[in-house]
């Protein structure tokens, strides 16, 4: 069972999240704790946690700070950002130190399921986690690297920014485009690659080396 520490300071959406998490992965154990000294001290203790999903802000210490602490203290951990800040610099100055992910609290849980197999899972939780792709009638799998190839550049575009987790209206503001705009361009990228969501959309995209080497 794979061990993730979860730190945010509010109570209802700390269990909200875990009452999630429990659902959609259940062989995960969630460690929850309420704020950065209580994350360090909690890894300090617990030798098994490899994954993190914190909030950004925290009333101790939080931000890039906790970031780069609980890297020293476990290098190579997994940390997974969800925030509910709309500044596109705190999602920069997150990953710049060394997050894997950023979400936004307004994410809906496909999004957060992307987002946990974003921050690269053992293989037996990855294979959990992954929704099947969709498979043709001659039952072989779909070539996703042919699929991807049919993209547009900017559809392109709009794919990576999903794996990156984020929600239509964080990639409008990167991409300086209308959100009705992304949602057309979502609509085109389900339909050509052929699967119901974006979920299995990030899962093709990763299949077929959009992010780099095919896996």
């Amino acid at each position: 069972m794979t061990a993730v520490l979860l730190i945010d300071d509010h109570a209802m959406f700390r269990e909200g999240l875990m009452l999630t998490i429990a659902h959609l992965a259940p062989t995960l154990d969630i460690c929850p704790v309420a704020s950065g000294n209580e994350a360090i001290a909690t890894l300090e203790s617990r030798s098994d946690i490899s994954c993190v999903i914190m909030d950004y802000y925290l009333p101790d210490i939080g931000g890039s700070a906790l970031l780069k602490r609980l890297r020293q203290l476990r290098p190579g951990i997994r940390i997974l950002v969800m925030s509910a800040s709309e500044d596109p610099q705190d999602r920069d100055r997150a990953m710049m130190a060394g997050a894997r992910g950023f979400l936004h609290k307004s994410a809906n849980s496909q999004s957060l399921l992307s987002a946990l197999a974003q921050i690269q899972l053992p293989q037996s939780l990855d294979a959990h986690l992954r929704p099947p792709l969709p498979t043709p009638a001659h039952g072989h799998p779909t070539d996703e690297v042919a699929l991807l190839s049919e993209l547009t550049p900017r559809q392109g575009d709009v794919l990576r920014l999903m794996c990156d987790g984020m929600a239509n209206r964080e990639i409008s503001a990167h991409l300086g485009v209308a959100e009705k705009t992304v949602k057309t361009h979502i609509t085109a990228i389900l339909a050509t690659l052929g699967v119901p969501n974006r979920t299995q959309a990030t899962w093709v995209a990763r299949r077929g080396g959009l992010l780099g080497k095919p896996k």
